[in-house]
């Protein structure tokens, strides 16, 4: 054993081994390439970010350092002040600044547009101070892609000046219809000119909620009524769609400025008065206005004709397929309960209901339905989504 030792700290002993050795082997490790392929970089970053998520933020550098991280994985910038106490996540369109304490306890978040002064953002102060991670970088990827449309920062900046004229024209006419008709919110949503408006507010895009059911208003599980009012109307109840502007491969005529006249209403139903679309308060872009819904929605291809006819705008870029109606209301029903797309459907689907004395079976074939004989000829009809 001791002349094991002695061995051992003869090799590793550095002073029987010349500094002109231990400097060629030091350099020879220094240049050593090693080549990572892409996939097992990615594979690191991975493993980084879950391990960054791992660890409690109770502190100003945790909390910095997460904030970086964040912008990373949403393809941002980010720098420190100089006391370390103010974080900005930054791209050529906007940025967010994250104004922390010594201890890296939050005190505001702001979100500022390019050509604007930054504004305070509640839903990302509420975020981040109840260590809302997830959420937050939501928020930031929906800035992001607030800008996906084509052209240069110019054209970006402009398409965003569109976009905040139509907010504040939808704006105008919720509140246009509040002012005549003095609804609650729950006439609002059902009867308003624009449905109840939540604004846009950080990566959230404005939200228009048009429909409620009798169930919505019913706590899931518990079964309590959720009452509404203009403090407590939750931004995913009910149906909804959310108000954005997207590239187009053809050029579209969008107003730069609002077109709404004055501040009163026309008549006792709220209807405003509008400007029209000239070549001063409008510019031809690649892009055009959409109402987006969160998820796909049954739609018939009669209505799909009457939109069309009425916008004058395809909604298409290419003809779509139609498929049976059955068959989009299930999909449509089955993902409300799945995170992912269902499975493919089966073009005949039954569904049994017990009740007393009997049982009922549900048929959905591909051209009819049956409840125990019935038929229903309606069914064959053909629907997008």
């Amino acid at each position: 054993m001791s002349s094991l030792l002695e061995r051992l700290h003869v090799k590793f002993n550095p002073n029987s081994r010349p500094w002109t050795e231990t400097m060629k082997l030091v350099r020879q490790v220094m240049e050593k390439r090693i080549v990572m392929n892409s996939g097992g970089h990615q594979n690191l970053i991975t493993c980084l970010e879950t391990l960054q998520k791992a660890l409690k933020v109770s502190s100003l550098p945790a909390m910095t350092d997460r904030l970086e991280s964040i912008a990373r994985q949403n393809g941002l910038g980010s720098h420190l002040s100089a006391n370390g106490t103010e974080c900005y996540i930054t791209s050529d369109m906007f940025y967010v600044e994250v104004h922390l304490d010594t201890t890296g306890q939050l005190r505001d978040v702001k979100v500022a547009h390019h050509g604007e002064n930054p504004v305070s953002c509640p839903e990302l102060v509420q975020n981040l101070r109840e260590r809302n991670f997830n959420e937050f970088s939501k928020h930031l990827k929906g800035l992001v892609n607030l800008y996906k449309v084509p052209g240069d920062n110019k054209l970006k900046t402009k398409m965003y000046l569109a976009l905040q004229s139509l907010e504040l024209d939808l704006s105008k006419m919720a509140g246009m219809y509040w002012q005549a008709t003095n609804a609650s919110p729950l006439d609002k949503i059902l009867h308003g000119s624009v449905g109840y408006l939540t604004p846009r507010s950080g990566g959230h895009l404005m939200n228009l909620k048009y429909y409620v059911s009798p169930y919505d208003l019913f706590e899931e599980g518990t079964g309590a009524p959720i009452i509404l009012n203009e403090n407590n109307v939750p931004r995913y109840l009910g149906m909804n769609v959310c108000v954005t502007i997207e590239g187009t491969l053809t050029m579209n005529k969008l107003p730069i400025a609002p077109l709404i006249m004055g501040t009163h209403p026309v008549d006792n139903k709220g209807t405003p008065s509008f400007s029209s679309v000239t070549s001063a308060n409008s510019v031809d872009f690649p892009a055009c206005f959409f109402l987006k819904f969160p998820k796909p929605v049954p739609v018939s291809q009669t209505f799909i004709q009457k939109l069309q006819n009425c916008t004058g705008i395809p909604l298409f870029d290419s003809p779509p397929t139609y498929v049976p109606l059955y068959e989009l209301i299930t999909q449509f029903e089955l993902s409300k309960e799945e995170e992912e797309d269902p499975c493919s459907l089966h073009h005949n689907m039954r569904f049994y209901a017990v009740s007393y004395q009997e049982t009922v079976t549900y048929e959905l074939g591909k051209f009819s339905y049956n409840q125990s004989t019935g038929y229903n000829p309606n069914w064959d009809q053909n629907f997008h989504h």
